[in-house]
């Protein structure tokens, strides 16, 4: 693998749960980047360590030949992708006898240049049937699919801790940015908390990288976007309240450790996520679900490979997104309206609610363990 293994975003936890595969069927994964052991829980730590000593070891070899592409034959390598099928230094490094790309995008444009990119590896693994099918369209034939996971003993339903009192408690998550709707979210909220003042809106919304919070001034429904303090983090809660959301109605849990999710889903009465776009499929919405909390969810993209009957409250009015350059086919815009809806749907209605977040958390435990995930992925990238 050419990514970094951590327990603190997507890949790092792709890069995680796929290694603990590996060694539990006796195939000890080769780690191009040294992993962040840190990040993670003791018992992964424990059992990721040992292949602490084949990443300094290809390390001291590659050390020998700086100017030269590393080739490591008899292994397969999975490449980590941006959007345009860009790969990072360490794919730039290392070639294996098979060479598989590892992709989530957003960006849907396919210029002759990126197009000659994804040709270029033996075959490519994608986390959404929106994705698969994007390349499918552009005659890429040979596109592996696996949906990314939740670990259930990691997130149990818990009992309530009634630290927001007899507060209706809105749960909102993921890196501010245009893509991911926060927007929406303020709007529909400022609306919902007049109707109802006991609500209450709490937010894991910051971003590692803060300056991509900038795109969520394209919207039309902010001004825009939320400065960033002089300690580095975005300043959400003055972000929140320019938005004419009170203070009263408004709680900013900054940056949530892994530990303590699903203590903090146990007080939430919903899960809003009315993003434009997903890539994969929003492991954010999942570790709600999985939490067994009533999930709003637009109904686009990524999203689409969550929702089942009855298992989560689907945003269906979507409308295309402003897309000038071709980047954003099949982004849809949610209505604050129906996320008005939904939320007013569990507010009055909460044994309907529970029912709801039974049938999420039964499909994440049930279908989209990271277990069920490694074992398609490696399949996949086969």
């Amino acid at each position: 693998m050419t990514w970094q293994l951590s327990e603190i975003h997507g890949w790092g936890l792709v890069g995680v749960h796929t290694a603990l595969y590996l060694l539990d069927h006796g195939r000890p994964p080769l780690l191009l980047e040294r992993p962040l052991l840190a990040t993670l829980r003791p018992e992964n730590r424990e059992r990721v360590t040992p292949l602490l000593a084949g990443h300094e070891r290809i390390s001291a070899i590659a050390d020998q030949v700086r100017d030269s592409v590393v080739v490591v034959k008899g292994w397969t390598l999975l490449h980590a992708l941006a959007n345009g099928f860009n790969e990072g230094p360490t794919s730039a490094r290392f070639r294996g006898s098979r060479n598989v790309g590892v992709i989530a995008f957003e960006d849907s444009r396919f210029d002759t240049a990126t197009l000659e990119r994804a040709r270029s590896y033996d075959k490519l693994v994608v986390h959404s049937t929106y994705n698969r099918d994007l390349l499918l369209e552009q005659g890429l034939s040979e596109v592996g699919c696996a949906f990314q996971g939740i670990d259930p003993g990691e997130l149990p339903a818990l009992p309530p801790t009634g630290r927001f009192g007899d507060r209706f408690v809105i749960f909102s998550g993921g890196k501010l940015e245009f893509r991911k709707g926060q927007d929406i979210v303020l709007a529909a909220f400022r609306r919902f908390h007049e109707r109802h003042p006991e609500a209450l809106l709490v937010t894991a919304w910051h971003n590692h990288w803060p300056h991509t919070s900038g795109t969520i001034a394209e919207s039309p429904l902010t001004p825009m976007p939320p400065m960033i303090g002089d300690n580095g983090k975005l300043r959400i809660v003055e972000w929140a309240m320019a938005h004419g959301v009170p203070p009263e109605g408004f709680v900013d849990m900054g940056f949530i450790p892994r530990h303590r999710i699903a203590a903090i889903m146990a007080d939430c009465h919903a899960a809003v996520f009315p993003n434009r776009c997903e890539g994969a499929t929003n492991l954010v919405a999942m570790e709600a679900m999985a939490c067994g909390v009533p999930v709003i969810l637009s109904a686009n993209t990524g999203h689409l490979d969550l929702i089942r009957e009855g298992n989560c409250l689907p945003l269906r009015d979507q409308t295309p997104v402003v897309d000038p350059t071709g980047a954003r086919r099949g982004w849809g815009e949610s209505a604050v309206e129906e996320v008005i809806e939904q939320l007013e749907r569990v507010h009055a209605d909460r044994a309907a609610a529970r029912a709801c977040a039974e049938k999420g958390r039964a499909f994440m435990c049930g279908e989209r363990s990271w277990r069920a995930f490694a074992n398609s992925f490696i399949q996949a990238a086969a």
